[in-house]
């Protein structure tokens, strides 16, 4: 079983044995629309018949997946630089990023003036224009080893502030290779999750969505504001196939989500300062989750968050088994 090779603020890794209990089995495919870290997909074992897809809007998340998967080798290479040692080097690594676009800008006006013949002969041309093509292509390489490190370098993996902690680089590099392994037969997508949730829908997949949780916002890099929590759920109420969503227990969610199944437990709270803090959560399903787990163990497991119980049914599933 692989696992989450970059700390990410929100990651489901600890909550794995909540997830995967009322997962189906016999599947067609499984969507991550809200991808972050990646802990469920890489949990689960690939198998034949069955399209996995991960997508993510943060698109260096999304090329760093694909780096992973189909450059592993000269992204492993490149980061042996690591890991960061100081502020200064976290803040290089973020302003490395902010400007990765004027890069590629210069590099596409390089080629354009490799075409002009008064400047190079076409034989020039053909020599030249292949150095700048792999210029481009590992800059894609070592713009996911950047964000890496600023990912490993920030608090609680939100990749926007400067926090040291403890890193065996030897373990971190393990896991991105079983992460590579893994992610051989998966699809890797950079799509907006709702429209990706519409176009995937189907009767015998599984689409398990991690939004940004509510009124916590601005612990993500993506803004996620209350139309969109409304619009993720409008759309996931209409599909056919199974439905997974993770959230953080409020009224306002409770609410929202009124006709699913609603699963409530608390877990340590990463984010918190003081030792002992938890957080209250939800898993809703738009199906019964009982069959699928056993009714006797699902809600009694104390797990390492607390106990998980069914506190929520609705008068009529949106799908039914």
């Amino acid at each position: 079983m692989a696992r989450p090779f970059f700390p990410w603020v929100g990651s489901k890794e600890k909550l794995l044995p909540c997830i995967r209990r009322i997962m189906p089995e016999k599947l067609s495919q499984y969507v991550e629309p809200f991808g972050g870290s990646g802990a469920v997909l890489l949990s689960m074992k690939p198998r034949p018949g069955r399209l996995d897809i991960y997508n993510d809007s943060n698109a260096e998340l999304v090329n760093l997946f694909c780096c992973v998967k189909e450059r592993s080798n000269a992204l492993l290479r490149e980061l042996q630089f690591f890991p960061l040692h100081s502020r200064e080097e976290f803040e290089w690594y973020k302003n490395f990023l902010e400007h990765r676009a004027v890069f590629l800008e210069n590099i596409e006006a390089e080629l354009a003036v490799l075409e002009d013949r008064d400047c190079f002969t076409e034989e020039q041309a053909a020599i030249l224009a292949p150095i700048l093509r792999e210029r481009a292509r590992l800059y894609d390489v070592h713009r996911a080893a950047a964000y890496f490190k600023r990912v490993w370098g920030s608090f609680s993996g939100t990749a926007n502030s400067f926090g040291i902690k403890p890193l065996k680089l030897k373990d971190a590099l393990e896991r991105l290779a079983e992460a590579a392994k893994r992610l051989e037969d998966a699809v890797i997508e950079n799509k907006d999750a709702v429209k990706l949730i519409l176009d995937r829908d189907r009767p015998d997949g599984l689409i398990y969505c991690d939004p940004p949780y509510y009124d916590a916002e601005q612990y993500y890099d993506a803004a996620f504001s209350a139309e969109d929590h409304a619009r993720l759920h409008g759309a996931l109420k209409e599909c056919k196939g199974y439905i997974i969503v993770s959230y953080n227990n409020c009224e306002e969610i409770r609410r929202l989500y009124s006709g699913f199944y609603q699963l409530s437990f608390t877990r340590q709270n990463p984010m918190a300062q003081q030792a002992g803090a938890v957080y209250e959560e939800l898993l809703m399903t738009n199906y019964d989750p009982r069959p699928f787990a056993g009714q006797a163990t699902l809600f009694d497991s104390p797990l390492e968050f607390g106990g998980m119980r069914l506190s929520h049914i609705p008068e009529k599933p949106l799908k039914i088994i």
